[in-house]
């Protein structure tokens, strides 16, 4: 006879979803809103070319600002679109927040679907993983459908990454090691309101490098693409945790 147990993160996913539906609506948009900046300061959000995004639902964080942030300095911009019947998560790219509509099978918005829209992530890219309660070594608990998990797994630009990123408020972010299984994806960082926790070591770009990306104009004064600068002191590779700690350039190097 077959022995049928429950499954260890049901209770606390109930727990946590409650708790963060009383989350008075004021703090949750001033917590969310710090969430976003922190992100958007990070070095590796200044050096990707793709964003990972999703459209908030009930009381998740609101990272919308990212994805507005992102448009803005002209990088690509993808939101999700879940499939019940394949169990399966694609992005597809908008070039407005406006475009988001209704019609997401768990009541969010979704991005309109096309082939021209389908994104193929690669390793300049940055995804943003909603969760509703995430613990310090970057494993999380979601909805249960594993969307996410099986999602990075079929990208192995996003499974080797560090730019895998948790948000979530701090009163989610778990001392109790969430229950985990060969299935599941752990982030390599979880961004809080208080504090960006790094679960796993990257490489840190120079300010330099990052003020470049970030202040880089997108047309010239003629309405033309202008012309991007080319950058051949710094690489923006990202390394594993295996391979050592990040070797500060030189001054040689960045002339």
């Amino acid at each position: 006879m077959s022995i049928i147990t429950e499954n260890p993160k049901s209770a606390r996913r109930a727990d946590a979803k409650l708790l963060r539906d009383a989350m008075p609506d004021e703090l949750r948009a001033q917590n969310s809103k710090s969430i976003c900046q922190k992100v958007t300061t990070m070095a590796s959000f200044g050096l990707c070319d793709i964003i990972l995004c999703y459209a908030p639902l009930g009381s998740e964080v609101d990272v919308l600002p990212i994805a507005k942030d992102a448009l803005e300095r002209g990088k690509t911009v993808g939101f999700p679109v879940c499939d019940k019947e394949s169990g399966e998560m694609e992005f597809y790219s908008v070039t407005s927040l406006d475009e988001l509509e209704d019609g997401g099978m768990f009541g969010e918005k979704i991005p309109p679907k096309s082939e021209e829209r389908l994104i193929t992530p690669t390793r300049d890219t940055m995804i943003i993983m909603p969760g509703l309660l995430f613990d310090k070594h970057g494993r999380r608990i979601g909805y249960g459908g594993g969307y996410y998990d099986k999602y990075i797994r079929r990208h192995d630009a996003l499974f080797y990454s560090s730019m895998t990123i948790g948000v979530a408020y701090s009163a989610f972010l778990s001392d109790i090691p969430i229950p985990y299984s060969d299935h599941d994806i752990s982030c390599a960082i979880v961004v809080t309101e208080k504090k960006v926790n790094f679960v796993r070591k990257i490489e840190k770009a120079p300010k330099r490098e990052v003020r470049q990306r970030h202040y880089k104009p997108l047309i010239d004064s003629e309405g033309n693409p202008a012309k991007q600068p080319h950058r051949d002191f710094y690489n923006a590779d990202y390394v594993s945790p295996d391979e050592g700690k990040y070797k500060k350039p030189s001054a040689k190097d960045l002339t």
